[in-house]
């Protein structure tokens, strides 16, 4: 009779163990997906909120060679744009990323750089009407565009379970 108890003891302890990993593991998993979740819809929203700020620069832009917005108000504007964008770039490094997805954040923060940088330009070129600043404008329209494709790939890559 005791050694039967005993080993009912034991089976049920192992099953006890068994039980437990399996929860801490799917847990851990549960925890692991969530902060992915929340993550990716924290670079979703940067990455949009980066989208809106160049549409409605472009609109003004637009808005000035059209003749409805003067230099003046076509400059005060891109003050505030600029600041903008500056203040978009920094909310890529409150981002925490899970490991695999931090070389893609890095990316589309050097494309999102790239971006204000070409913006800068822009500005500049339409201030003195030196062309070197629209041409410095396009390439760097450029880099930022390869900087995103590159992004994408990369995040899209992790995503998918290939890297």
């Amino acid at each position: 009779m005791k050694k039967a108890k005993k080993q009912n003891i034991i089976i049920a302890s192992i099953a006890i163990i068994i039980v437990s990993a399996i929860v801490a593991y799917n847990y851990s998993y549960d925890q692991t997906r969530q902060k992915g979740f929340k993550f990716g819809n924290e670079l979703q929203q940067i990455q949009e909120e980066v989208k809106q700020a160049q549409i409605q620069f472009d609109s003004k832009i637009t808005q000035w060679k059209e003749g409805d917005l003067s230099l003046e108000e076509l400059l005060n504007y891109s003050e505030i744009h600029l600041n903008d964008m500056q203040n978009e770039i920094l909310k890529y490094d409150k981002l925490n990323p899970p490991d695999q997805f931090a070389p893609s954040v890095e990316l589309f923060k050097l494309s999102t750089q790239a971006q204000l940088d070409s913006d800068k330009e822009f500005i500049e070129w339409i201030k003195t009407n030196d062309e070197s600043h629209s041409i410095r404008s396009d390439s760097l329209l450029q880099e930022s565009f390869e900087y995103e494709m590159l992004a994408l790939g990369e995040f899209n890559s992790v995503k998918a379970g290939l890297k």
